[in-house]
């Protein structure tokens, strides 16, 4: 069975309900009072009904028990490949740093060989560089909800965590989430969402694709591009805009900066 924390609360409830007819029928009040002589005084139909709902219960929730496990197994793995990305993200923002510092200033070694005047060496370019790391950071920790119908009096709060129990996601703290840009009558603006950590984001983003099977299927997620990402995303859209036209017989979708695809039939 397909393991979620709705199952736990079913299986809470049916123990509970189990164990409330086990006490009535043993005309006691609570499992303290519940022993040997207040079992012995049933008849023995009645204690062979109890052991087979207990039977039966003891299955069906061991089963959920074991669908838990390999969730908790699939969830640590995952983690630890969203931390694997988040330190690869982290020291490519590290060496854009270094690289911004390398490519803008020279050493006064070099000024010096070459003996010519340089350009006052200040702290622009290094706060420029940092700024944009900053900006990187930032956006690692947004995502964007397209495609939900903006109405009057809506609050983006509430859409969000309609969107996170959709995917059966644990939610995170939510910093911030709003409309962007420019209100148009006819047309329904993306919602930012800012969480505390990249990690969220990317573990959210992973799962958006589940939401084609719910009732929220025109809705999809995207990171918070920059303008030179979107360009590039943009690019990649039409390529595989075309490559649909060419051959529609594959699904395609876009993963790891690059146009793939799978066999319809496969899928």
């Amino acid at each position: 069975m397909d393991f979620s924390v709705q199952s736990l609360h079913t299986m809470e409830s049916e123990l509970s309900e189990e164990l409330r007819t086990v006490l009535k029928t043993a005309k006691v009040t609570s499992t303290m009072e519940l022993n040997e002589n207040s079992l012995m005084k049933l008849s023995k139909n009645c204690l062979t009904d109890i052991t087979l709902r207990l039977v039966s219960l003891y299955e069906k929730n061991l089963n959920t028990c074991k669908s838990a496990a390999v969730k908790i197994d699939q969830l640590k793995t995952e983690q630890i490949e969203n931390q694997k990305k988040l330190m690869e993200i982290k020291d490519m923002k590290i060496d854009s740093v270094q690289q911004a510092v390398k490519t803008e200033l020279k050493t006064w070694a070099d000024v010096a060989q070459k003996g010519i005047a340089s350009k006052p060496i200040t702290t622009k370019i290094v706060k420029e560089a940092v700024r944009s790391v900053n900006d990187e950071e930032r956006r690692s920790r947004c995502f964007l909800i397209h495609g939900v119908e903006e109405k009057d009096g809506e609050i983006p709060f509430q859409i969000v965590q309609n969107v996170y129990r959709k995917l059966d996601f644990n939610p995170p703290n939510i910093v911030d989430s709003y409309r962007i840009g420019s209100k148009t009558a006819g047309k329904s603006r993306s919602i930012k969402v800012e969480v505390e950590h990249p990690t969220d984001a990317l573990v959210l983003l992973k799962k958006a694709g589940k939401l084609r099977s719910t009732d929220l299927r025109s809705v999809y997620l995207s990171p918070d591009r920059n303008k030179q990402q979107q360009a590039a995303h943009n690019k990649l859209v039409a390529k595989m805009r075309t490559m649909i036209k060419e051959d529609p017989t594959k699904f395609y979708f876009i993963r790891d900066n690059r146009v793939k695809s799978v066999d319809k039939n496969n899928s």
